[in-house]
């Protein structure tokens, strides 16, 4: 689960979620949220490059522009989750009300990324330019055994590219709740140990990976897939602190990496709620949960644990690369159920649940998921890819769909 928008004080001083707190942050909905520089602001070879390579994703219509030339798109695309290491803010001005409207009414209290449902229009081509639009869509109470009184907290993300196109929209989910226990005063992974892999255990991975395949430039046509088609799966990890690091590489989390020394001084200063004390004294990212053992532990995890966005992007990868460079991934409706510890291994597998035509689009409905190494499942979801057809033709974009 990631934490782009986790939020603590220096001084620990822990919020916690209470009427008068969700009564203010309901008068936030449908206003406009700020956005940071991004990290990639054009997309370009090496970034589209990066990110793909930071999820372990190595399709050539991401990283090899000789390759990418010669298909469909006729030019390098970015992977799916792309958007989210860019989008240039769409608005500059802003009168003292949108400023005030703007702000984060629950900073301050811990936030977890929970899913998506993101809607993918037009591909991301070297030498793009995306720009962000990003509102408050809605606030949704909740109770959970992990973190008590929590709110789903959904913001709307419309990225358009330099041609005023639409090409991607991304309801983003996170549950905002209070970190007033440590790990070990919840019942929830409180007898959580990690797994001591044996060399047999680390010879199957290799061999999952080794098996790994992609359709690529041969075409796979709606008529050729059948409903109940299981799609080669697909291993992550054991998850490292290198993992984490190179997923880091290639996203950039701009909104918490604006450089270090000076520059995180400047930044510190500037969002106070946006660091925490590590057990030295020190300020550190709230990022470091992702793979500080300690600070984790202070939001009630065991240990470091993964970003959502990652997991999402390897739920995304098994489509592509069944669907070969012809296909397009129109959706996904995606859901993080469980943390995924430093240590852990995914296994993400994917299963044809249907297929129609709708407004000449061949459709294939997909049902995706992630186990790890103990067969809990960590993330589901729901996706769409459109396929070229035989007696229908090659897929036309942007789609026909429902955005609301």
């Amino acid at each position: 689960m990631a934490t782009d928008t986790d939020m603590t004080s220096t001084q620990h001083e822990d919020r916690v979620i209470t009427d008068e707190v969700l009564e203010r942050a309901r008068r936030h909905i449908g206003a406009a949220l700020k956005t940071h520089a991004p990290f990639h602001e054009h997309v370009t070879v090496d970034a589209a490059r990066h990110f793909a390579h930071g999820g372990g994703d190595d399709n050539p219509l991401y990283c090899d522009p000789a390759y990418a030339a010669k298909g469909r798109w006729g030019a390098v695309i970015a992977p799916p989750m792309f958007f989210r290491s860019t989008g240039v803010p769409s608005k500059t001005e802003w009168t003292e009300e949108e400023r005030a409207l703007a702000r984060d009414p629950l900073s301050g209290i811990h936030s977890w990324y929970a899913g998506d449902v993101i809607r993918w229009l037009l591909p991301m081509k070297a030498g793009d330019q995306l720009f962000e639009r990003r509102f408050l869509k809605d606030l949704i109470e909740k109770s959970s055994s992990f973190a008590g009184r929590t709110i789903l907290e959904i913001s709307r993300r419309e990225y358009r590219n330099q041609h005023g196109e639409l090409v991607v929209v991304s309801d983003q989910i996170n549950i905002r709740g209070g970190r007033q226990k440590k790990w070990g005063e919840r019942k929830k992974y409180a007898a959580y140990e990690r797994h001591q892999y044996t060399p047999e255990e680390i010879e199957r991975i290799d061999e999952t990976y080794a098996q790994e395949s992609r359709r690529g430039a041969e075409p796979r046509y709606w008529e050729d897939v059948e409903t109940g088609d299981e799609l080669a799966g697909q291993v992550k990890g054991p998850i490292t602190v290198t993992d984490i690091m190179n997923w880091n590489m290639g996203w950039g989390l701009a909104m918490q990496f604006h450089g270090a020394h000076r520059l995180a001084y400047q930044w510190r200063k500037a969002h106070p709620r946006a660091y925490m004390l590590n057990e030295y004294g020190v300020p550190d990212s709230i990022e470091a949960v992702h793979w500080d053992h300690e600070l984790a532990r202070r939001t009630g995890n065991p240990h470091a644990y993964d970003y959502g966005g990652q997991r999402i992007a390897w739920l995304a990868q098994i489509i592509t690369d069944w669907m070969g460079d012809d296909g397009w991934l129109l959706s996904l409706d995606c859901q993080v159920r469980r943390f995924v510890y430093l240590g852990d291994t995914i296994w993400t597998k994917a299963t044809v649940t249907g297929k129609s035509v709708n407004d000449g689009q061949h459709e294939v409905e997909i049902e995706v998921r992630a186990e790890d190494q103990r067969g809990e499942v960590t993330a589901t979801g729901q996706a769409v890819a459109l396929l070229p057809s035989r007696s229908g033709g090659e897929v036309v974009l942007p789609p026909k769909i429902d955005l609301s």
